[in-house]
């Protein structure tokens, strides 16, 4: 079902930032959490430059405590 709801619908990147605000996080801490080298990475993908990729999903639904379904519009 995570598969079907990931290939149709798009990340909800407003929802992933107020998430990262509401637990008072930065965007660094979050890089380090989600095991980036550098926080421009995570900020990226906040962002929109780049897409969170499909494994990554888990590791936000975790640190966040939130089904991944949460994350889509």
């Amino acid at each position: 079902m995570i598969v079907s709801c990931i290939k149709t619908k798009r990340v909800n990147l407003e929802r992933i930032k107020e998430l990262r605000e509401k637990n008072n996080l930065t965007k660094s801490k979050m890089a380090q959490l989600m095991g980036f080298k550098t926080t421009e990475k995570y900020s990226r993908r906040e962002s929109g430059e780049y897409s969170f990729q499909v494994d990554e999903l888990p590791v936000l639904s975790e640190i966040f405590h939130v089904k991944i379904e949460k994350f889509f519009e």
